[in-house]
């Protein structure tokens, strides 16, 4: 009896090993499915590309990396040039997962289910300046004298101080000082300009009454087109701003604006009155501060500090501007058509995992510390 009953027990010891590794094996194939999901994604500076050999390196691809070795997630990268081209294949069932491109929406949230978040980045101001040049960028404000308002305003300055000349002139011919038409209109149209400028030589003066009342309204005349004149070369110096006077993303205002190929940011830019100037290759927008060709650049952090890096090792005098209002959240999006539950489930959990053992802040610490080398 006793060795029927301790047989008993070995079976059902045995039956609840079978189904217990059944179990797993069953969970583990829902998660996997010996499936290779096709993973898209959009180059974005220093958080995902492809090297020269192939390789897809960045924040964003290291996080995605160890999330799906944990997931038990097989995969392949492809890569796409825009986030159009990317919806597309998404839509049409070639793009399992994403990994940036598509920003979460109501109207994305129809395509592709979400992820948790599992990296938040910010978009930032990036000012770039030689000390040395600054004192020729401020002059270089003054060339708007030569622009197309400024010179019709002069025209008109002239023209008037003509007038004015010729009307003074009468007012004083029959003066004892009073001298012939062309010497007498050339000394009042001194006399007029010393006015209107608020200059008063005095080595040519009215001597009438009437004169000297006309010359309030010379002076008056005067002091409005210098005005204009001025404030049109003021003007210039205030929306073609210097580091010092960049604090914000609304001093951005009027500004132009270096901005890599992102629809986002560029839309953001022209929201807030700014000038975009989209650069293919944001490497290049070193040059393009360094040369004064933009005001600023807008970027994500992490190219700014790599920017801001090599600046500083240039001998130049870089400032970068923090923003919390413009934030842009990573996470992994699933097509709808091929979304999987349990896999997804998965999915979040090991993002949370991941966030909770200090993973993914290990990962953009390594990131971080390699862009401010």
């Amino acid at each position: 009896m006793g060795k029927y009953i301790m047989r008993k027990m070995i079976m059902v010891a045995v039956c609840a090993f079978v189904l217990t590794v059944v179990a797993v094996g069953g969970a583990t194939a829902a998660v996997t499915n010996g499936k290779t999901y096709t993973v898209g994604f959009v180059a974005e500076p220093c958080y995902i590309s492809k090297t020269p050999d192939g390789q897809v390196t960045g924040l964003i691809a290291d996080i995605w990396k160890e999330i799906a070795k944990r997931a038990g997630v097989n995969y392949t990268f492809r890569e796409f040039k825009d986030a159009n081209g990317l919806r597309e294949k998404v839509i049409a069932g070639e793009v399992d997962f994403f990994l940036n491109g598509i920003a979460r929406s109501s109207k994305n949230e129809d395509i592709a289910a979400f992820s948790h978040v599992y990296h938040v980045s910010n978009l930032s101001i990036l000012l770039m300046k030689a000390w040395k040049l600054r004192l020729i960028d401020n002059f270089k404000a003054v060339s708007v004298a030569w622009s197309g308002i400024v010179m019709q305003i002069f025209v008109v300055f002239i023209v008037v101080a003509f007038i004015y000349a010729n009307i003074l002139w009468f007012l004083e011919k029959d003066s004892s000082m009073a001298k012939g038409y062309k010497e007498g209109v050339f000394d009042a149209m001194w006399c007029v300009i010393a006015t209107e400028t608020t200059i008063g030589f005095g080595d040519v003066v009215p001597r009438k009454l009437r004169s000297r009342l006309f010359s309030v309204v010379v002076w008056f005349t005067g002091l409005f087109l210098i005005t204009l004149i001025s404030a049109e070369i003021i003007s210039e110096f205030s929306t073609n701003k210097i580091n010092s006077t960049i604090r914000n993303f609304a001093d951005l205002k009027n500004n132009t604006v270096a901005v890599s190929n992102d629809e986002a940011i560029i839309n953001d830019m022209k929201d807030i009155g700014a000038r975009p100037v989209v650069v293919s290759n944001y490497k290049d927008i070193y040059d393009i501060l360094k040369e004064g060709k933009a005001a600023a650049a807008v970027l994500f952090y992490l190219p700014t500090m790599e920017l801001a890096s090599r600046a500083l090792k240039n001998g130049l005098n870089p400032d970068t501007i923090m923003s919390t209002r413009y934030e842009v959240q990573w996470q992994a999006g699933m097509f709808r058509k091929t979304f999987d539950a349990v896999l997804f489930d998965e999915i979040n959990n090991v993002i949370f995992d991941m966030l909770g053992d200090g993973t993914i802040l290990a990962i953009d610490g390594k990131w971080a510390s390699i862009e401010s080398s």
